[in-house]
């Protein structure tokens, strides 16, 4: 058999692949390459190899037949060693960058699964950050809240349903900024593509405000809401109507609450 050598051409694959061969014997390899299809197959399966390797990608493992015509070849190649006394062949140590090469695959595939936890941890760590954020929004929502309807001169006005004090809607009236905030509680829940509807009323006509729903325990809070200024107010008044909310009521009064005039 001609070639690189005389003792294992085939063993130069790896080199070959690797573009580890000087000029001289990567163009002695060629020309047995040429008429040698093992000789090619192996080589096109270094490069693969190689190439996985370099994309760093999940697919990044060794076929069983290439690992197992691998670990053979080092195997024969150990049953092969020369005499002691004599010069090593090529062989052994391009078999062992082929077991080397081998061995980077596998801890290529446990570097992937290592950086699909990474990647995972960072996901749960970015919905934790996402909740935490959420979380201070509705903490500052509710420090304003609470703020607002501790200011002097805000007055108090309590909306039932006729003979049940529950469920029931504070207004906190604000005369002075001619703002209010409601807060609901233990509030029924409303059907689907509907909503509670405040109405300020002015000069005996209903004025429509804001719509709201209440969250799963019944309790609802919106603050700043306009509030009239022109006119007479004698009363607040909660309906329900479409999510979008009426211009005029669309059904009977649920709660209400006499306005005091100032």
């Amino acid at each position: 058999m001609t070639g690189p050598t005389s003792d294992a051409p085939l063993d130069l694959a790896a080199a070959y692949a690797l573009g580890a061969l000087s000029p001289d014997e990567a163009q002695r390899f060629e020309a047995f390459l040429a008429t040698s299809a093992e000789a090619q197959r192996e080589v096109a399966e270094y490069r693969e190899v190689a190439a996985l390797l370099a994309l760093g990608g999940e697919e990044a493992a060794p076929g069983e037949a290439l690992r197992e015509r691998v670990l053979t070849r080092i195997g024969e190649g150990k049953r092969q060693a020369l005499p002691a006394g004599t010069s090593a062949g090529r062989g052994a140590p391009w078999l062992a960058l082929a077991a080397s090469l081998l061995l980077a695959v596998g801890l290529g595939a446990g570097l992937v699964s290592a950086r699909g936890r990474l990647a995972a941890i960072e996901t749960e760590l970015a919905a934790r950050d996402r909740m935490l954020a959420q979380t201070r929004q509705q903490l500052t929502e509710r420090e304003a809240t609470l703020n607002s309807i501790l200011e002097p001169g805000v007055q108090l006005i309590q909306l039932t349903a006729s003979g049940d004090p529950e469920p029931g809607i504070q207004l906190f009236w604000n005369r002075e900024q001619h703002r209010a905030v409601v807060h609901g509680y233990r509030l029924k829940a409303v059907p689907a593509g509907q909503a509670y509807q405040l109405w300020f009323i002015k000069d005996g006509k209903p004025v429509p405000s804001v719509t709201f729903k209440p969250e799963a325990d019944g309790d609802a809070s919106v603050g700043q809401i306009p509030v009239p200024t022109d006119g007479t107010l004698s009363a607040a008044a909660i309906t329900v109507e479409p999510e979008a909310g009426s211009a005029q009521p669309t059904s009977p009064i649920v709660m209400v609450g006499t306005l005091q005039k100032s």
